[in-house]
């Protein structure tokens, strides 16, 4: 027969929840945000992008002093650095993003060096209307291919945010100057949308021999 005592014994209290580890740490991203990745020689650090994200090229100013390699699936980089006694820059381009890192040495490991970065994202909706939400001093009217006209595009009086439907193959983007001349214009793809660092009068879009153009309107204009 139990005693009495352990008969009515109270349960143990549950365990506490670890702490937050800081060797894992989690980052948020911006395109005009330069992250700061610190990392010993003789350890790496893995940075975590997003699972559907693939990595297209990556620069760094010193390869002698980092070494960086991607997973096969393009969304995971091991970071090492090589040295200690220099900091350099990297750029990470995938087929969404682009990552801009200052790479920072340290002499040895720290407590809080962290041994994974992982980003994490506005939703797509909340990113959508980020971009979009800034003062659209632009507007285009357009004409040409249907099948290469945007389905949307205005600017801020310094970017040109162009959004075509999903699955849509993108065309080559030229800016068209007061001489007619066309000029091959670069832009990059940030959640959803093609992103110009410019403000142009016209623009032509071009698949093979179609065509469309988008002619810049101010607001209000006609």
């Amino acid at each position: 027969m139990l005693a009495p005592s352990l008969a009515h014994a109270q349960a143990a209290p549950p365990p506490l929840p670890a702490p937050p580890n800081p060797r894992f740490q989690s980052i948020e991203y911006s395109p005009d945000q330069v992250f700061t990745l610190q990392a010993a020689p003789g350890y790496q650090v893995t940075v975590e992008l997003a699972p559907d994200e693939h990595i297209e090229n990556v620069a760094i100013g010193d390869s002698g002093a980092w070494q960086v390699t991607a997973n096969r699936r393009g969304d995971r980089l091991f970071v090492k650095a090589v040295r200690s006694d220099v900091t350099t820059n990297m750029t990470v381009v995938t087929d969404a993003r682009l990552y801009s890192f200052e790479l920072v040495p340290l002499p040895g490991p720290q407590p809080d060096m962290a041994y994974a970065l992982r980003f994490h994202y506005p939703s797509p909706e909340a990113a959508a209307a980020e971009t979009a939400s800034g003062a659209e001093l632009g507007r285009y009217k357009m004409r040409g291919a249907r099948a290469l006209i945007p389905s949307g595009m205005h600017d801020d009086g310094v970017h040109t945010y162009i959004e075509w439907p999903p699955g849509r193959t993108l065309p080559a983007i030229y800016a068209v100057n007061d001489q007619g001349k066309e000029t091959l214009v670069n832009g990059m793809m940030r959640d959803g949308w093609m992103v110009i660092d410019s403000v142009q009068a016209k623009l032509v879009f071009r698949i093979d021999r179609s065509s469309a153009t988008a002619q810049r309107v101010s607001e209000g204009g006609r």
